[in-house]
């Protein structure tokens, strides 16, 4: 749902960076299910794509030009240097504690002349038009979430502070693209109107998945507690009342020709 919700987000596209029409190497960090790196295999079959995460969730059927590994990216890589026309990262931001290593490891690897792009959701809720008020249970779920966040080490990341972080790691024409996500199908156009409704399915047991562990483990709260705040939260992210959205953010950089340029 979350890569169909992206491909909405971007109208059809799987990436904002302007990559040549024949890349030669692909890499996805952080795949999950695989199912970007499928389709980025798809879109170029010339080109060789690996996805990369901890867990071995990836399908057995793939192109015979996508393949699947298991490595932590926080440790240091063993692909070979300049060797990726695109690395891409989507959605991991909760996972990593060292972004300047990481990027540092990405730079490396990223071909002369090639991109990396990151993705990430905006952690905290927006209305235009007042229906977000202080009181709804949205807000407080948040507060903790990003508390959990920076007690881990993991602060909650958006577009500036993506592109500031990609320029210290020595990419040049840094790009930020920033896009609003609603959460229901309150908006009156299509495209919004279906995003939304694939948000609010997502709700239904998001609250619980991204909460719990991090209120009751790393907050140390009472599990009833950490119970009610999700599904308060939950319950309002289904009220119709409530027109919100978070911003979901696109930040792409190119890493140097060998000349400089």
């Amino acid at each position: 749902m979350n890569h169909e919700m992206f491909m909405l987000l971007w109208n059809g596209g799987l990436h904002k960076a302007p990559i040549t029409e024949n890349p030669h190497n692909i890499l996805d960090v952080g795949t999950g299910t695989g199912i970007w790196a499928v389709d980025i295999a798809e879109k170029f079959p010339s080109a060789e794509v690996v996805g990369v995460d901890l867990s071995p969730i990836q399908p057995k059927w793939v192109p015979t030009n996508c393949r699947f590994e298991i490595d932590d990216v926080e440790r240091e890589w063993t692909f070979n240097e300049n060797l990726f026309d695109l690395i891409h990262c989507r959605n991991i931001s909760q996972s990593i504690s060292d972004w300047p290593k990481l990027l540092k490891n990405i730079y490396r690897c990223t071909a002369p002349g090639g991109f990396v792009e990151v993705c990430e959701a905006g952690l905290y809720p927006h209305s235009d038009d007042g229906t977000l008020e202080l009181d709804n249970p949205l807000l407080p779920f948040f507060d903790l979430l990003k508390t959990a966040m920076i007690k881990l080490g993991r602060p909650p990341v958006d577009g500036p502070i993506m592109a500031q972080q990609l320029r210290r790691a020595g990419f040049k024409d840094v790009h930020v693209t920033k896009v609003k996500q609603p959460w229901a199908p309150w908006p009156k156009d299509k495209r919004l109107k279906q995003l939304g409704a694939i948000a609010l399915l997502q709700g239904e047991t998001g609250y619980r998945a991204y909460g719990l562990a991090a209120f009751t483990r790393v907050l140390e709260m009472e599990t009833a507690a950490a119970e009610k705040i999700c599904d308060d939260a939950s319950a309002a992210h289904h009220n119709p009342r409530y027109h919100v959205y978070n911003y979901v953010y696109s930040v792409y950089g190119r890493k140097p020709t060998e000349d400089g340029a």
